[in-house]
């Protein structure tokens, strides 16, 4: 450029999307939908579906805590194996340990799997599928209990809009991105 300098630019071989959003007005103050509108239309904050993994667990704790559990509830984390026909699933942690019988509140601090599977199957994925639904990350969560370890699909969007709902009290905000459209003139349409 004029001044001398240089602009080194990397396409990423990798795209994201990002959300963020005020969880009591709903607004969103910026949205990221990939690296460029140009090279890619597809928007990764509001198209892409992805897995959302254990930023899913607060919504199964969450259908816990409304249904009889409270912080200091204890749960086993410990070793499980689910038999559904003739399908086997052992579930493991993160870090492949166990801790034994531990509280809730441990168990979304320390974000277990086992904990969170125990929980899901204690309460009935049919509750844990109400939930996701209630909160707005699925429409028809299947009540299979990997789903607890978010392993459906979803959008950040949808994500950022379920967590908005627990920093706001519980209620629902819609997001919006449009506060009004003007025209040339400046008046209100």
């Amino acid at each position: 450029d004029d001044s001398g300098g240089y602009l080194l630019r990397q396409v990423p071989e990798v795209e994201g999307g990002l959300v963020a959003m005020d969880p009591h007005t709903g607004r969103v103050l910026a949205l990221v939908g990939g690296f460029s509108y140009a090279e890619s239309e597809f928007n990764r904050a509001t198209q892409a579906m992805r897995q959302p993994g254990s930023s899913f667990k607060p919504i199964v704790y969450s259908a816990a805590l409304d249904n009889g559990y409270t912080p200091a509830s204890v749960i086993m984390d410990g070793p499980i194996t689910i038999q559904t026909g003739n399908t086997t699933w052992t579930p493991k942690n993160y870090d492949g340990r166990t801790a034994g019988p531990a509280t809730l509140r441990s168990g979304i601090e320390r974000s277990r799997n086992l904990m969170t599977v125990r929980l899901a199957n204690d309460m009935g994925m049919k509750l844990v599928a109400e939930y996701a639904e209630r909160f707005g990350v699925y429409d028809h969560l299947a009540p299979y209990l990997p789903m607890a370890l978010g392993s459906g699909e979803t959008t950040v969007m949808r994500m950022v809009s379920a967590y908005s709902i627990m920093a706001n009290g519980g209620k629902s905000i819609k997001p919006t991105l449009i506060d009004r459209i003007q025209d040339r003139y400046g008046k209100t349409g």
